[in-house]
């Protein structure tokens, strides 16, 4: 019994240590992954030039919808492949 207990703290002993080497990886891995697809979308419209409207956003004619990265996201993806990498060229260096 002693020795099914050593051989699984010994298992997640490695993955914990697997993990730590990897973990700026990891992380930037993370942070682009989940912002790349962080998007936000609006829509356009175009009523042939009559000025907007209480009913406006209800009578759209010619909408189109747009897709756009805010701020934040950028910067959180740009550190995500900044992040990508460091881990690596350190997994290059090992």
């Amino acid at each position: 019994m002693q020795t099914i207990i050593r051989l699984i703290k010994r298992f997640f002993l490695d993955i914990l240590k697997t993990v730590k080497e990897f973990f700026v990886l990891l992380l930037g891995v993370g942070l682009f992954v989940y912002n790349l697809f962080n998007f936000a979308s609006d829509r356009y419209c175009d009523n042939d030039g009559n000025l907007p409207s209480i009913s406006h956003f209800f009578e759209c004619y010619n909408s189109a919808t747009y897709y756009y990265y805010d701020h934040q996201t950028l910067i959180l993806l740009v550190i995500g492949a900044i992040l990508i990498a460091i881990g690596l060229l350190k997994v290059k260096k090992r």
